[in-house]
């Protein structure tokens, strides 16, 4: 299965003869995709789409996704046609269950750390003048697992993993190159160009998240780890983080570290001081994306063969409603890297 990524400014979309025509008179393009495979299209900026392409989107269970230039969510279009009620009626009701919701939230906090540790460590090797600084911070961040093995409250849970990311992100920002430096976490927007890719690297991956949660009947914005909060799919948010570090965080420092992305690929801070990528390294930077999530691994615990990452995620929304099915967090597996 593919997605299509559209960044063209006014293009327009439309199905003809089983096949996906987009053209762009502005931009002087037009190409034409099989609608065989076509699983998600996601489209940045402005486009067009005829009533009856919509019809035939939905009739094939393929969705549609609009974001802004920047990656700003503006909302989805798609079948309802793999909504499972009675097993969303369960995943509510569990949200509500202390127990499954902290046992559950352990292990993808668990999972999370983890993986952060090990990008850390992988990277350290490409700046050894930073390796007491790294090292510290990766100290650090191990003590910390055996005290979120035994949290009994969610609220510590929740505060403890917030430490760990000020430990690590203070670990990412001595890897990272140094005109790409950054003190910390800034989103919403975005306040250096670091920030900004991985912002949009989590945007590319939540929505990815959410298609594949949405195709397994599960309810997107029902989480247990994160919080009810209007127009939030706190589901997939839950879901993003195993996922975080081992596509997002490593993406940013590797077309960083290659030159792929450069400083002089984002625009000037726009009205509200955000840094964003220009439309060229915009489409660049999603190539690396969808190289990064087709990558082969065999990080499943569950499983004895390669999958890549996208197939990877839907196997994991899979496991995680078999766990929703039958009230056992235990069924979920979230995914360590080596």
């Amino acid at each position: 299965m593919s997605f299509i990524y559209i960044y063209e400014r006014s293009a327009k979309i439309g199905v003809q003869s089983n096949t996906i025509v987009i053209e762009s008179e502005r931009e002087k393009l037009k190409r034409t995709i099989p609608i065989e495979g076509v699983e998600s299209i996601i489209i940045f900026g402005n486009a067009s789409l005829s009533s009856s392409c919509v019809r035939q989107l939905m009739e094939r269970d393929i969705n549609l996704t609009w974001l802004s230039s920047s990656g700003k969510f503006f909302g989805r279009l798609e079948s309802t046609r793999k909504v499972n009620i009675e097993r969303q009626r369960k995943q509510f009701a569990l949200g509500d269950n202390n127990d499954f919701t902290l046992k559950l939230s352990k292990k993808i906090v668990l999972a999370k750390v983890k993986n952060q540790i090990t990008i850390l460590r992988r990277y350290q090797r490409n700046r050894m003048d930073m390796e007491d600084t790294v090292k510290r911070n990766i100290d650090a961040m191990i003590k910390l697992l055996p005290v979120i093995k035994r949290v009994g409250t969610k609220e510590e849970l929740m505060g403890n993993e917030g430490m760990a990311a000020r430990y690590y992100f203070d670990g990412l920002s001595a890897l990272v190159e140094p005109e790409f430096l950054f003190s910390g976490r800034s989103k919403q927007p975005p306040k250096d160009a670091f920030n900004s890719l991985l912002s949009f690297a989590y945007t590319l991956l939540l929505y990815d998240i959410y298609t594949a949660a949405v195709n397994r009947g599960l309810h997107p914005y029902a989480g247990f780890f994160h919080s009810d909060k209007r127009g939030h799919p706190a589901l997939c948010s839950d879901l993003m983080e195993e996922w975080r570090a081992v596509l997002a965080d490593s993406l940013a420092l590797y077309v960083t570290s290659r030159g792929i992305i450069k400083k002089e690929h984002f625009q000037e801070p726009d009205h509200d001081g955000g840094i964003y990528l220009n439309g060229d390294a915009s489409k660049t930077y999603i190539g690396e994306y969808e190289k990064k999530v087709r990558t082969q691994s065999q990080y499943l615990a569950y499983a004895d063969f390669p999958v890549s990452f996208r197939r990877a995620i839907e196997m994991q929304c899979q496991r995680l409603a078999k766990a929703i099915e039958e009230g056992d967090p235990e069924i979920y597996q979230p995914v360590v890297i080596r």
